[in-house]
């Protein structure tokens, strides 16, 4: 699955953002970030980092499979389908490490 169709891709269109000054008493967060036009390198944000790794890992993940849906699919209608209940606790609790 390909999400850059989805996102346009990294980055934002090559703008830069011109620095505005921080009034008194107003929260910097929600400023432009300064951007010196002189150097030729780039400074990533930590999220933008973090998006290009998940971009990175959705990339590594195989395209859908409908010939093992429709196996599934079929299991389950027929009551055929068995469940590994260790297997699916032991990916559940897998799943919440990656959450904490």
């Amino acid at each position: 699955m390909n999400i850059d169709k989805l996102t346009g891709g990294v980055g934002g269109g090559g703008r830069t953002r011109e620095s505005k000054p921080v009034a008194p008493g107003k929260d910097s967060s929600t400023q432009n970030v300064a951007v010196d036009k002189s150097s030729p390198e780039v400074k990533l944000s930590a999220q933008s980092k973090s998006i290009q790794q998940i971009e990175a890992e959705v990339s590594k993940m195989p395209d859908i499979d409908d010939a093992a849906i429709d196996r599934i699919k079929n299991a389950l209608a027929n009551n055929e389908y068995k469940i590994d209940y260790n297997r699916l606790a032991g990916k559940m609790m897998k799943f919440e490490g990656f959450l904490n």
